[in-house]
């Protein structure tokens, strides 16, 4: 593994099509994580993206929020997916995509989001570093509206190492949320969601939507969209906090295996409010976000 490579950038005059994108990410060949020899920066830029009040009103019902005029904050991610794409979609990527595991989260929101409103994007692939269990990297989305920021996000994502673990360390179990959290919402969750979320955010990874596909990559089946899972224990109810300014920071601690059924848990710890979404039948949390005016 060397150190990051020359800077690419890729410039559109509107957002890419994804489905020039998906071919290159699913058939090209890529090294294992070990294997790796050089990381580029991959930055990709945009202007003028609408925010369509079709579209967010479909990814909000997919995603169960109620009728209401607020974007949710989730939203810029799915609009921003399609220069995700064409970043994993790159020849010079080093990593196969539909093995990268979403591990942490970070949105920051300097302000309200509204229908109707234009928006530039700039998304960048960057920061490799090894962890215990792969090779990890960022993806980085900036929004910004007339020049100024109202939007950041930073992904990181890991590339499992192929071969095995000298250690021997198996990973800690998932924790389970405070027995005193209040249950906010219950419901199944199907590959018919699986397949709605895809068709309105344009992930359509085979590990979300096929059995086979899932099995072949090395999990026990088809496994729940983790930003599905993140807006939806958003939306029940709303997080308050979150409909002008804030900072919401959420860890996927481990997938929800379809069918499935949720719950959404919430509980307070020194002031910060922390929502889970968890396995109703063992309790184990899913994911879990924690959010507030300051990180």
């Amino acid at each position: 593994m060397t150190s990051t490579a020359n800077a690419i950038q890729l410039n559109y005059s509107s957002l890419p099509r994804v489905w020039l994108s998906y071919p290159r990410i699913f058939f090209a060949r890529r090294p294992a994580a070990e294997d790796v020899t050089a990381l580029p920066h991959i930055s990709a830029n945009v202007g003028k993206v609408p925010f369509a009040a079709a579209r967010i009103r479909r990814f909000a019902d997919v995603c169960g929020y109620t009728a209401s005029d607020a974007v949710p904050m989730i939203y810029p991610h799915i609009l921003a997916m399609p220069l995700h794409l064409a970043i994993f979609a790159h020849p010079r990527f080093p990593l196969p995509p539909t093995g990268l595991i979403h591990v942490t989260n970070r949105i920051e929101q300097s302000g309200a989001l509204r229908a109707g409103m234009q928006v530039e994007l700039h998304v960048a692939a960057c920061n490799y570093r090894p962890l215990d269990a792969g090779l990890a990297f960022d993806v980085t989305t900036d929004m910004t509206s007339g020049g100024t920021s109202v939007w950041r996000e930073t992904c990181c994502f890991m590339s499992r190492w192929t071969r095995a673990n000298a250690t021997g360390v198996r990973p800690p179990r998932p924790p389970k949320a405070p027995k005193d959290a209040a249950v906010l919402v219950e419901r199944e969750v199907t590959l018919r969601t699986a397949w709605d979320y895809a068709r309105v955010s344009a992930d359509f990874n085979p590990i979300h939507l096929s059995e086979g596909a899932a099995r072949r990559l090395g999990l026990r089946g088809v496994i729940m969209h983790g930003m599905w899972s993140l807006a939806y224990a958003l939306a029940a109810p709303p997080v308050p906090a979150l409909d002008g300014e804030g900072v919401l920071e959420t860890e996927f601690l481990t997938p929800v295996q379809l069918p499935g059924k949720v719950a959404v848990k919430q509980w307070s710890v020194e002031g910060r409010t922390h929502r889970a979404l968890c396995d109703v039948r063992t309790g184990r949390v899913h994911m879990y976000a924690r959010w507030g005016r300051t990180a």
